[in-house]
């Protein structure tokens, strides 16, 4: 499902050390957004992709060592480790928690000081992967909705009270006939729910400047219409006017253009969800968006209720939880998130204080700064926002390695996704 500049390069050097490293750094990339099949042994097998990676890295470093590669790299790498050390701290963390991190900062500095093209790789190479495991996906779930029967299995996800009980298909997973959306099943492909395959697919399609005319790229839009996520289809959309306003040299038509289909879009949802208030539509995607009319949040549907009052009452009631978070042992972390269902910034605060929101912007701004384009800050609010709504995003080796990678590629414009 990729071009043929793609065709070529890997079947030139599809054994190199360099591919088998960032195929590595792919299947890593993979288990940190959690698909079904990451679920056991998880922690495992993220320190043992982390290894393998570590290990093909340090082959490839003298032979592609950079002076000025590292030296751009040290700003990044600081404001990284004071973000490890900080959360380190407030955590509480104990000896697996501390040893993720570092494992985590390791590999970072490890994929920051990768080459130009090998950057350019874990874009591709991401997007065709990720649009074969999609698109069989696709195929599966279209076959079950033709009513195919079709062999299943019935899987829990370890360690959550939040979530039912899941069908296992092998290429794709839906929440059981019991769970909480009843008889209609929304596509989510193999992963824990359709928001992540949504946010996912929505920042591959950024990056890949929504060319829908390469069939990787088709098959992840596909994929994203099928989820019926509001926050996919939000940050899809919110995307593509960035994307537009980033390559317009007539700024001020295309903000009029943009303010009139906005106009348009808003009417058309308002209206088809007073008419039609029952549908699928107006349950799965518009109703999905919560407004608290006491706080004036609009995501307010993100976070439970239970969080939402702690957040009023607990963490905005001082200054020092609103600046380093909240203080929270184990089994208070637990009773307050362990039932899931809270997404939103506000589990982020206050875990962590608005200080570790400075220091997490910082640091993806500087990537940007260092290679600055107008896309590549398009992207970075594009990530900002989808923070708004998952929280897990900043830090997902999925976001934050594909976030290196796109931002290169903006700056270089010689990849063949990016054209």
């Amino acid at each position: 499902m990729g071009s043929k500049y793609n065709t070529i390069i890997y079947k030139k050097e599809i054994f190199s050390v360099s591919n088998i490293s960032v195929f590595f750094l792919f299947l890593l990339m993979l288990w940190s957004a959690d698909p079904w099949f990451s679920w056991v042994y998880r922690g495992i097998t993220i320190f043992a992709l982390s290894g393998c990676f570590f290990l093909l890295r340090i082959i490839l470093f003298t032979r592609y060592y950079k002076k000025n590669m590292v030296t751009y790299s040290v700003i990044i790498c600081i404001l990284f480790a004071f973000m490890t050390l900080f959360m380190i701290r407030v955590r509480n963390g104990g000896l697996i928690e501390i040893l993720n991190f570092v494992r985590l900062l390791v590999v970072f500095i490890l994929v920051l000081t990768m080459t130009n093209d090998e950057k350019k790789d874990i874009v591709s190479m991401t997007t065709n992967l990720y649009a074969w495991i999609v698109g069989v996906s696709i195929v599966g779930y279209v076959l079950l909705l033709a009513g195919v029967n079709m062999p299943y299995s019935i899987i829990e996800k370890p360690d959550s009270l939040f979530y039912p009980p899941f069908e296992n298909y092998g290429a794709f997973i839906l929440l059981s006939h019991d769970g909480r959306l009843g008889d209609f099943q929304r596509f989510q492909s193999v992963f824990t729910e359709p928001g992540h395959l949504g946010t996912i697919s929505a920042i591959l399609l950024y990056i890949n400047k929504y060319d829908l005319k390469l069939k990787s790229v088709l098959v992840i839009f596909i994929g994203t219409l099928l989820s019926l996520s509001f926050a996919a289809y939000a940050l899809v959309g919110l995307g593509y006017l960035i994307f537009i306003m980033a390559k317009s040299k007539q700024i001020h038509k295309t903000i009029l253009k943009i303010g009139m289909v906005t106009v348009l879009v808003v009417s058309l949802g308002a209206y088809f969800y007073v008419r039609y208030p029952e549908s699928v539509f107006s349950i799965m995607i518009l109703g999905r968006l919560g407004f608290d009319e006491s706080s004036g949040d609009i995501l307010a549907e993100r976070t439970r209720g239970h969080v939402s009052h702690f957040y009023e009452t607990q963490f905005l009631s001082s200054t020092e939880n609103i600046l380093w978070g909240v203080d929270l042992s184990e089994a208070q972390r637990f009773a307050l998130f362990g039932r899931g269902g809270s997404n939103s910034y506000r589990v982020f605060l206050i875990n962590n204080g608005i200080i570790s929101v400075i220091i997490l912007f910082l640091m993806y701004f500087s990537i940007v700064a260092i290679t600055p384009s107008k896309l590549g800050f398009g992207l970075l609010f594009l990530c900002s926002i989808s923070f708004m709504q998952r929280i897990q995003t900043p830090l997902w080796e999925m976001q934050l390695f594909l976030f290196i990678g796109a931002v290169q590629c903006f700056f270089s414009k010689d990849i063949a996704f990016v054209k």
